[in-house]
């Protein structure tokens, strides 16, 4: 069964970890090894479940739909719990994982065309330009990783956008359909990185708000 670990305080002595079956049957959660709960099937619990911990905080799991993909949901008395999916800095991670990884598959494919010759890769239009598209990638990803740039996120997505609206149209000219499962992987890199820029934004909003208290 998956399993997953959260800490509610920096000292990480407050220990969450949840563990759940296929489609999220058998969801429980767990406080300090002490299982406050399992639900049959999360999936039938549209407002969720509540956990109330010892000290009167209360922990909620619940699954939502967010840019067409389910996501689980950890809030504490209401806010999201760090590490969680649905935590801005998580959010901002995932982006950064995102474009490093199609970052680093341009520059490695795009190398191995060049070099190679590839027929199957160079249909897919790679060569040595796609080395400076996976560049651009990681820099535009670090950037807004390190600083929380909303700007660079934009333009990152903006580009893949691009990128994947030429593939499209290379498999198009040539008079064949792209796969289902290259559609799917296109359309959760782009969300991971919207999602990216939203968290961004959250952080960045909350940066301002303390700073102004």
């Amino acid at each position: 069964m998956p399993t997953k670990t959260h800490y509610l305080n920096d000292s990480q002595t407050e220990i969450v970890t949840i563990t759940w079956g296929l489609f999220y049957r058998k969801f429980e959660l767990l406080y300090n090894g002490q299982s406050l709960g399992q639900v049959p099937n999360l999936n039938k619990e549209p407002n969720g479940t509540r956990y109330p911990l010892p000290d009167g905080r209360v922990l909620t799991a619940r699954l939502i739909r967010s840019q067409g993909l389910q996501e689980l949901e950890l809030l504490l008395d209401g806010q999201p719990l760090p590490g969680s999916a649905t935590h801005p800095r998580e959010r901002l991670k995932q982006a950064w994982y995102t474009l490093l990884f199609v970052g680093g598959l341009n520059i490695v494919l795009g190398a191995a065309a060049g070099w190679y010759k590839l027929p199957a890769l160079e249909r897919l239009g790679l060569g040595w330009e796609s080395i400076i598209v996976g560049v651009i990638f990681l820099v535009l990803g670090w950037l807004g990783y390190t600083r929380r740039s909303i700007l660079a996120l934009t333009t990152a997505l903006a580009l893949f956008v691009l990128d994947s609206l030429l593939t499209l149209g290379g498999f198009f000219i040539e008079g064949r359909g792209p796969g289902l499962g290259g559609l799917f992987i296109r359309f959760f890199f782009g969300v991971m990185i919207f999602r990216g820029i939203k968290g961004a934004k959250q952080l960045r909003d909350e940066q301002k708000a303390a700073a102004t208290e």
